[in-house]
């Protein structure tokens, strides 16, 4: 029995490496674009369909009206500028955080490389709602946050929640192991000794970091930050639980139109404009960074 077992894994084994490594993802890609796709153009109808009291939208018509009423909305469009900076302020954090954790990951060796790895990995596999909403018991005036602040630096408890803080906190911890993967990924295809060559060359240890690492895990910071920036700006459950209604994001507000409101044409609207803007400055982020290193 276990002799079969091994010969099938072997011939398993033996019809996958025939098979080149973009043939293996073209089934995920084809599933993951038909997917998008499929959302995306059913998103878009919506927006140009006129809204109806009666139902989600009226089918059948066709109107661009959504669009100006949208970008006319000083509040829709105060909720997708405060997303966007709230994006960008994630962002600048969780990238340098996650590129020193994924560093010391690439450099540790043994048992550390382990526990730091594993680290990571276990944080994906907890629910992102259990991770908020445990930042709201850290960070409640009766949590353990405010109880060690509380007679050594300020007299009474700090507010932590209901605010922007809050809010960076839970989303900065939850885009963290992504960071750190995507940076790790790209830093495990560099060869260390060019760092040792760096620091006989006389460069230190900071340096040796910027003129050789850095450079070689370009790719990867830049993906990493647009992850971190796509996923943060449409963050719903850190806004809500942390936050007030002044740190509610688009994301948010889309809901509120689809669930509450019932106008699917307006937010299938401000869903496109959000995505459009996001991406487009995304987009812009990673260029402006890429002809920065290109130049230095």
């Amino acid at each position: 029995m276990r002799g079969s077992f091994r010969s099938s894994l072997d011939l398993l084994y033996d019809k996958l490496s025939g098979v080149s490594a973009g043939a293996l993802v073209v089934p995920f890609v084809v599933f993951e674009t038909v997917l998008f796709l499929g959302a995306g153009v059913y998103l878009l109808r919506v927006s140009l369909a006129e809204p109806t009291a009666l139902s989600a939208f009226e089918e059948g018509t066709w109107t661009v009206s959504n669009y100006l009423d949208v970008m006319t909305d000083e509040y829709l469009m105060g909720r997708l500028s405060y997303s966007i900076r709230l994006g960008a302020v994630v962002t600048a954090v969780t990238v340098p955080l996650g590129f020193v954790y994924a560093y010391a990951a690439w450099r540790a060796e043994g048992r550390r490389k382990i526990t730091l790895l594993s680290g990571v990995l276990v944080a994906l596999l907890i629910s992102i709602v259990i991770k908020v909403y445990a930042w709201v018991i850290l960070l409640s005036p009766e949590g353990v946050i405010n109880r060690l602040l509380v007679g050594t630096v300020t007299d009474s408890p700090v507010s932590l929640l209901g605010n922007s803080f809050g809010v960076v906190v839970g989303l900065v911890y939850s885009m963290l192991p992504y960071v750190v993967l995507t940076v790790y990924s790209v830093l495990a295809t560099l060869d260390e000794r060019s760092i040792e060559a760096a620091r006989d060359l006389g460069a230190g240890r900071l340096r040796s970091v910027y003129e050789v690492v850095l450079p070689g895990a370009a790719p990867g910071v830049i993906a990493a930050s647009v992850v971190c920036f796509s996923w943060s700006s449409v963050a719903y459950a850190a806004p809500v639980f942390l936050g007030s209604p002044s740190e509610r994001t688009v994301a948010v507000e889309v809901g509120r139109l689809f669930t509450q409101s019932f106008d699917w044409s307006h937010a299938a609207a401000l869903g496109v404009i959000s995505m459009v803007a996001i991406l487009s400055t995304a987009g812009a982020g990673t260029l402006t960074y890429t002809a920065w290193r290109r130049y230095m």
